[in-house]
Order: C-alpha cells, then structure tokens, then sequence
C-alpha cells in the first residue's frame, strides 16, 4: 500500500538503492534467468569447477506472475464486503477473470488491529458479515482466488499512515505470525500481502523477518493444504532481489507507483519499472514486483495505459489492476485484457525483458525471450519529449535472417524484414512487438572471470553507476557473474555492463559498471590468451601492479601479455 508521506518514502528509495551490501559469504538465492541477448566467442581456456549450488527455494503456488486485482489504488482503507464484492462481480462480468486475472486482493483497511483474549484477529462484522471468511468464501464462488494484507510489524501502515479510518494500533502480525497467516489460511485466503511500516519503524531486519512469515505460511498450509502466495513489500529494501525468490513468488522493488489522492504519473510508471530490472533474481514462481498497475486511474490516457501495461509486460510483472473495475471504460477494458499483451507477461518462460540498445539517449530497445522458437517480445521506449524513429536489431535480440513483426497493441503484421525494424515511436510511449525470425543464434553463456595473477574474480561492486569494478574472492554470487553478447559487452546483473569511464583511452582508466548503453567503452573482445581487450580503447582490462588483494580496482592499461591482465572462466 502506499504510504501518506512522499518525503519518508523518497528516503527509503534512497536507502533501497544505493550501493549494494553485498554478503560475501555463503550463496545469494537467486535463479539466474538467461538473458534475451546472443552469445559471443567465449574465453579460450578450459572451463574451472562448477559454483556451488545455492540452496532450495521454498516453493512457489504458481509458474507465471500473478494477475488480478487490489483495491488500494482506487479505494485505500475505505473497503468492506460490498466494495469488494462489487469489484468481483465486475471482474467477472468485464471479461477479466476470462482474460486470466484470478486474485482479488483485499489491502489495508480491512481490520484495526483488534484481537480477542486468545491473540485472535477480530474484525467489524457491520463491515464483514460472517467475517472475512464470507468474502473469501464468495471470491471463490466465482472461480477466483482470494487475497489479504498485514504488515510484518507489530503496528501497520493503518496506523503510521491512516487514510480514511482512525489509527489502528496493532494492525500488524508480529508476534503473531503462525496464528495470523493459519487464520488466512484457514479463512480461504490464497494471497498474502506483509508491508513493512511496522517493521521499517522497529527497524526490524527485513530478510530474517521475511523469512519467519514464509516459515510460518509453510507451517500453515501444512496444516490446511491451501498454499499461499507471499508478497513481500518492502520497497525494495535490502535489495530484495537477492534474497526474496528464496521464500517468495513476488517482491516489491521500489516505492509506490501512486500516492493516495495523487494524480497518475508516467514518471513513477517509468521510475518503477527501472528499478525492477533485476533479471537474475527471475524464474518460473519468482518475480520483481514493480508495484500494482495504474491503467484505468482518473487523469491517465489511453496511450499511457498502453505504455504502462506494455513495460509490465515485458518485465514478466505481476499484473494487478489497481482501477475501479465496476466503472472502468470500455477503452481501458480492452487494454487491461489483451490477449497477446498478457500472453508475453505471463510466457511460460518467466524471463524479465532486458534492454539491449539504445542508439541516442531516451531511445531504447527493451527484449524478452518467450518460448517458441526464435521468438521475442521486443518493447521500443521513447522517453524523449519528442517522437522519434526507434530501430530493433536481430543481432541486438539474439536473432538472424528473416523476422515477421507484428503490433501486439494493433493486431496488425507489420511484414517480414532482414536484420531490423525501424519505427516511429510517439514522445513518452512505447510500442510492444512480437518479432519471429527465421532462425537466431545461441544463448550467451554466464560465466565468473578469475584473475591469473591473483586468483581472485571479477567483481562489480554494486549496481550503481559509476562503481569501480575490483577483483575479489571467487564466490558465485550474481555480483561476479557476467554474460559476454553478441554486440560485445560483458553484462552483470542482466542490465549493467562494465565500462570504461567516461569512454577514457589513456592508461589507467577506470573500470566501471554503468547501465548498458551500445556504446564502443562498453565493448570487450575476449582473446584466445585470456586477455580482454577494450574495444573503443584498444588496451586491456589490468589489475594495477599486479596487486592481488580483494578490493583492487581495475583499469585499462597498454596490453602487455602479463598475468595481471588474463582471465580464466570458472
């Protein structure tokens, strides 16, 4: 749920993304997902041992992003059993349950905090006639799943942020995990939402907190047999996406997409969706959540909701509607339940779109690989003020020959090219294709790159742009694993490439890690030496005086065949 204060939220952005801790020891739990991108030639030296496997994740109710609807968006706290059953009826009656939305997610606002002498949760019946297992029992009625909200502290969002209903003190679950979610689990609840006001104000850690609530819904369908989506929402602090797919189907990335009593913004669409490009942390049960959607919010245009949906769907997100499905237009009704939209998000495949070109700033090509053979998803984004031509390269997709190309928001075939397919794509919109080519080349191979000189890994630091690559002790972790593509980069984290700062030439440039952008400082040629050359500089990739400690930054110096500039694969 979003939370009242835009100021407190803007600093937990801060805090979600800034420079990455990363633990160095014991395996992150994530599935690395393969990137939409082409193979290149890979190092010529034998492969080294296997990394270490990473240890099982809890496993998820579900094999594709979750879709449905919740009422924050549109109803905040004010919510009770007839608001809820309007908007199942509608769901149904819209042709949205049909389309593949399941899940009416009831948010904050349905209890305030109040439990009997056993620590049983109690609500309004006025509000919840029969409690909230009537509700649930009627989601079900209609062939749909039901969804609930807590927080992971002892006091909720409803109580730091009340909107529409007084403060609610003990609005959350801590301390209560096991009875709370056997309670949902025994009510019908099929979806769990846990916030992280209360645990963001007790300064609660969030992956051992998150972890008990997901031991604690494994307790509970033990028991009861109905398994239980967990979303973590805690706007992507502590970085999430290297812990979460360990005990959830989805966590949120970022801070809310719309404020309550704000007007939708495309710029919080597009901030929300850049800080959910986290490809590695995506598979089959597992997903960066970018938040709810917008489409069909008051003051929003067709074209945005197009555009919204059509980055959500790229980015294999979670789809929940967060409009007013029983007034909802015709219009936004039709872009809610495209077929061959929702068929890219929810692919069998679960892979998160990556961006593989942007030949001028604000121009970008963005590439999910579906299943199928040679088939992409490709979004073209202009994020510029004016229209602009936009062109997807096969080589850039990992494709070749002859593509068909068809409009997935039109419905219309564009016509068969060779190599590429321009297109004028309007000022602050995207356009989403659907590109099957005649035949496309192999996969890129992800890979750790181990120093000869110093035995130790490439390393990227962190995620931010501008950190100085180093070499540090081999360890498997998202951080040292790098897929070299077809155009020539060396990608880390599905969506940051290393790079020469500021395209520098002279020895002893920096090395850094900056988001892919085709640009020659962020192309390497892998040598049959081990050596790697950067390509717009012509010198190689160095550790500095031959140092071997962990925490050397790299350069770029003159080639000279020495050990402190080979690599080996690992």
């Amino acid at each position: 749920m979003p939370l009242r204060r835009p100021s407190w939220r803007r600093h937990l952005h801060r805090v979600a993304h800034g420079s990455l801790r990363r633990v160095r020891r014991g395996a992150v739990t994530v599935q690395m997902a393969v990137l939409a991108v082409a193979a290149a030639g890979g190092i010529a030296v034998a492969d080294a041992a296997e990394v270490p496997a990473r240890a099982a994740a809890a496993p998820s109710p579900v094999t594709t992003p979750p879709m449905g609807w919740a009422s924050w968006n549109t109803f905040a706290a004010q919510i009770n059993y007839n608001v809820i059953k309007a908007q199942v009826d509608a769901m149904v009656s819209s042709g949205m349950k049909d389309a593949g939305y399941e899940y009416v997610n009831i948010d904050e606002g349905w209890w305030q905090g109040t439990r009997d002498a056993a620590g049983n949760i109690t609500v309004d019946t006025r509000e919840w006639p029969g409690g909230m297992k009537a509700i649930a029992d009627y989601i079900h009625s209609k062939g749909l799943k039901a969804g609930i909200y807590t927080d992971a502290g002892r006091d909720g969002c409803g109580y730091y942020y009340p909107t529409g209903r007084p403060a609610a003190p003990g609005s959350g679950s801590e301390g209560h995990y096991d009875q709370d979610f056997l309670a949902f689990s025994q009510w019908g609840f099929d979806f769990v939402k846990v916030d992280w006001c209360g645990g963001q104000a007790e300064g609660l850690d969030s992956r051992t907190t998150y972890q008990a609530i997901s031991d604690a819904i494994t307790r509970a369908t033990a028991q009861t047999g109905r398994p239980m989506v967990l979303s973590i929402c805690n706007w992507g602090v502590a970085s999430p996406w290297n812990w979460a797919p360990s005990m959830s189907t989805m966590w949120r990335t970022s801070g809310d997409i719309i404020y309550w009593g704000q007007a939708a913004s495309m710029d919080r669409v597009l901030a929300n969706f850049d800080s959910a490009q986290h490809p590695e942390a995506q598979s089959p049960g597992r997903y960066n959540d970018p938040d709810m959607l917008i489409a069909g919010m008051p003051n929003f245009t067709a074209a945005q909701n197009r555009t919204h949906m059509g980055l959500w769907a790229v980015s294999g997100a979670p789809l929940l509607a967060g409009n007013n499905l029983a007034t909802m237009s015709a219009e936004t009704r039709a872009i809610l339940t495209n077929r061959e939209v929702i068929a890219v998000d929810q692919d069998a495949l679960s892979r998160q779109g990556v961006k593989v070109a942007e030949d001028a700033t604000g121009r970008q090509v963005y590439s999910k690989v579906l299943s199928g053979t040679n088939r992409r998803a490709v979004l073209l984004l202009n994020r510029t003020n004016s229209a602009a031509s936009i062109t997807a390269r096969w080589s850039s997709l990992g494709l070749s020959g002859t593509g068909t190309v068809r409009n997935l928001w039109t419905g219309t075939d564009a016509g068969t090219f060779t190599d590429s397919y321009t297109t004028t794509v309007p000022a602050r919109e995207a356009v989403l294709l659907l590109v099957t080519a005649s035949s496309s080349v192999p996969e890129p191979t992800t890979t750790s790159l181990r120093g000869v000189g110093s035995g130790r890994c490439l390393d990227a630091g962190s995620q931010t742009n501008g950190t100085q690559s180093q070499i540090w002790d081999c360890n498997g972790q998202t951080n040292q694993r790098w897929t070299p593509t077809a155009s020539g980069e060396l990608r880390v984290y599905g969506n940051k490439c290393l790079d020469v700062y500021n395209a520098g030439t002279a020895d002893n440039s920096r090395v850094v890690i900056w988001d892919c952008n085709g640009q020659n400082n962020q192309k390497w040629r892998l040598n049959s030496d081990g050596s790697i050359t950067a390509v717009g500089a012509n010198k190689c990739l160095d550790v500095p005086n031959n140092a071997t400690a962990n925490g050397t930054k790299l350069v770029i110096w003159s080639c000279n065949g020495g050990a402190n500039q080979r690599w080996t694969r690992v």
